[in-house]
């Protein structure tokens, strides 16, 4: 059955191409997340016509961490932005509260869209019958090269200035983490999953980093307020307003976003799993500690 949030979605997605064409403001400067949203509420309406749940109607709470893990994320990209000098803004509100709160609206529908656009191509199960397994990574000395890398790759386009470093962002942080979460034996992991010869998860959450990121750069393209990119590489060949070179990262960055979301989940599950055993353990002393009563 299609949820009829689906509908609004719809709705939204023409709202904001009709205010788009006719620069009918301030809607027009909210096009990006207006329309966005519209994407999120169109394809979890049509996950749950297919399997009969989806991420808004039976799991509303991860998709509100969703968007916040998301906002945190692009944030932490924006660092390197900063340093390496790849994208800048135009046609912001005047109103740095605004433009911020637009901004960060804006962030929220990234990490959601990349994952809703996943679970939507998982559903074809086009990649299910794959069972080839990568059986050199059961080497641990191989997986902590791997780490060893990641950690190289991020931490070297904060002190490198040079348009080639976004490679390395693009693809450090799943090289650091997703091997992290390998070695505790995470089900979640690219690397555990490859494997065991799972790879529905894997090539659709790529495939979904290139529908995003061609609608991404589509959707700005006609944009009043929206990003253009200053990176100098082959900068003459585009699709839309990228630099054909750039949009091939698109892939990778949907990879590192689910294991950057996956290794926080994995984060805080123990942090809360070792903090209730460390509560237990001083409510436990207390009471030895604690005189009897006479």
């Amino acid at each position: 059955m299609f949820k009829k949030y689906g509908f609004l979605g719809i709705a939204l997605i023409i709202f904001a191409e009709f205010i788009m064409l006719l620069k009918i403001e301030p809607f027009s400067t909210w096009y990006i997340p207006i329309i966005w949203f519209g994407y999120i509420l169109l394809i979890d309406s049509i996950i749950y016509a297919l399997k009969g749940n989806s991420l808004l109607s039976n799991r509303p709470r991860k998709f509100i961490v969703l968007m916040c893990v998301s906002i945190n994320f692009w944030y932490l990209f924006e660092v390197f932005n900063y340093f390496l000098g790849g994208w800048k803004y135009f046609g912001l509100p005047e109103s740095l509260i605004v433009a911020f709160a637009m901004g960060t609206l804006s962030f929220a529908t990234i990490v959601p869209a990349v994952f809703e656009t996943g679970e939507l191509v998982e559903q074809f199960h086009l990649f299910s019958k794959m069972h080839r397994k990568i059986k050199f990574l059961t080497n641990k000395l191989f997986v902590n090269i791997l780490i060893v890398v990641g950690l190289i790759f991020i931490a070297l386009p904060l002190v490198m200035v040079s348009p080639w470093m976004w490679i390395l962002v693009w693809t450090g942080f799943v090289l650091l983490l997703d091997p992290i979460l390998y070695l505790f034996h995470n089900e979640k992991s690219l690397i555990m999953q490859a494997r065991k010869g799972k790879y529905n998860t894997v090539i659709s959450l790529f495939i979904a980093g290139y529908v995003c990121g061609f609608l991404w750069e589509f959707w700005n393209y006609w944009a009043g307020t929206g990003w253009v990119y200053t990176v100098p590489i082959l900068e003459n060949i585009k699709i839309f307003e990228i630099p054909a070179f750039g949009f091939l990262a698109y892939g990778a960055f949907a990879w590192e976003l689910y294991v950057m979301y996956q290794f926080v989940r994995f984060l805080f599950s123990r942090t809360k799993f070792h903090g209730i055993a460390g509560i237990r353990t001083q409510v436990l002393a207390s009471r030895r500690l604690s005189p009897r009563p006479s």
